[in-house]
């Protein structure tokens, strides 16, 4: 799978301890009329139980820039309140985590989990659009971070 090439993000949520988020690479478009995405997310990621409760989640398409906000979430937290501290954000119109400096973002509301082994492909249905802007994206190819040129 390092053979294909996607571009990342961070779906971030927000539960009773606070906001969170993760990296995310499984994320894709599914129809435009509705414009639903999906997100595949492992079951025992931390943000697995706070999207599944509630029904929200939102997506920060990351700028070629932001490698470092990648590997941010891309850990376990201890306390997965903590998970943007030290990282820049501004509220959607539904309260959830937009990353700033990212070329766009999504608010989506959970219509669907379909459980995919240990993961769960989480269909959301996107409610609010920020975006896009002027900068070159962040991508994953053979275990590297990338750009397009």
């Amino acid at each position: 799978m390092g053979s294909w090439a996607t571009g990342v993000s961070v779906i971030s949520c927000a539960g009773p301890q606070g906001p969170h988020g993760m990296t995310a690479n499984a994320f894709l478009s599914v129809s435009l009329e509705p414009p639903l995405v999906l997100v595949s997310i492992g079951r025992e990621n931390d943000s697995h139980a706070i999207i599944s409760a509630s029904k929200r989640f939102a997506v920060s398409f990351l700028a070629a820039t932001q490698q470092d906000v990648s590997v941010h979430f891309a850990q376990r937290f201890k306390d997965p309140g903590q998970a943007l501290q030290g990282i820049a954000w501004q509220p959607s119109p539904g309260g959830l985590p937009w990353l700033d400096g990212a070329i766009g973002h999504l608010e989506c509301e959970v219509t669907d989990e379909v459980v995919a082994q240990d993961h769960t492909l989480f269909l959301g249905r996107v409610l609010h659009l920020d975006g896009p802007r002027a900068a070159q994206p962040l991508v994953y190819f053979r275990s590297r971070y990338t750009t397009v040129e």
